[in-house]
């Protein structure tokens, strides 16, 4: 587990009319501040990521589909520094992960449907806190997104 990276499972509560799905409380231990909350869709077998956020804290969840969520550690000073984290995250592992700032990561779609992803952040968007890089070719992550028979 890369330091810093805190994972909650969260509730479904179902009955016979639906479910609720929890997300977020503001009792939460992850829970500092609102900054925005947004939902982001991938199909399956596309890549999004890789990006690092200088300042602020994700906390993302999957409301349907599955998606493979990847962390790479590159802070120098970290325990977990150059280490990678898979978690499969969705309606078949329904959590949130909480991913800090300076944590390089991106997401997978995987099954056979768009998965819905929510981000529930400390802050508002700003494109310029943000670092972008190609999840198949850099010089800095080298990660196979490829489907791995275990």
């Amino acid at each position: 587990m890369i330091e810093g990276v805190i994972i909650t499972s969260r509730k479904i509560i179902p009955d016979d009319r639906g479910k609720i799905m929890h997300i977020m409380k503001s009792i939460d231990d992850q829970y500092t501040t609102f900054g925005e909350v947004y939902c982001s869709t991938v199909y399956p077998g596309i890549v999004k990521g890789w990006h690092l956020h200088e300042k602020m804290t994700l906390n993302y969840i999957v409301l349907k589909g599955n998606i493979k969520f990847v962390l790479f550690d590159g802070r120098s000073n970290s325990k977990t520094y150059r280490e990678i984290q898979e978690i499969v995250i969705g309606e078949n592992n329904y959590m949130m992960v909480t991913v800090p700032p300076h944590i390089w990561n991106g997401f997978k779609g995987i099954g056979s449907e768009e998965s819905f992803v929510i981000n529930f952040t400390d802050m508002p968007h700003d494109p310029l806190e943000i670092k972008r890089m190609d999840p198949h070719k850099n010089d800095l992550i080298s990660y196979d997104w490829s489907i791995k028979d275990r």
